[in-house]
């Protein structure tokens, strides 16, 4: 008998393992801003980013992908940004986000 298909299917855990260590690039991202650990997602940021209407560019879910070490995904998705400020002036926390998103787009290498 075949499986019913009710039409969803289940997402793969996306839970942050607090007991791995960091990958030395993130690492290296958070020693240089320490503000984006204030960060707390809640999407101030990606409610009034230009960018984020046209592009996959949201700065609090980049954030949860560098700690989850999705290192290359937030390096071509902070390169999205026009560093306009506008995020900055929103958060609630304080993180210097232009910075943060500058140290996260410097983690590709330079196109040839």
């Amino acid at each position: 008998m075949p499986k019913p298909d009710f039409g969803f299917s289940f997402a793969p855990n996306r839970a942050l393992e607090l007991s791995v260590p960091l990958l030395p690039e993130v690492q290296a991202v958070l020693e240089a801003e320490p503000s984006i650990r204030a960060c707390m997602a809640c999407g101030q940021c990606a409610a009034v980013c230009t960018a984020g209407v046209f592009t996959p560019l949201a700065f609090y879910r980049l954030v949860l992908q560098l700690w989850a070490g999705e290192v290359e995904v937030v390096g071509q998705r902070a390169q999205h940004c026009m560093l306009c400020g506008k995020c900055q002036m929103t958060c609630p926390r304080g993180v210097n986000i232009r910075n943060a998103l500058l140290l996260m787009a410097a983690l590709l290498p330079p196109k040839p």
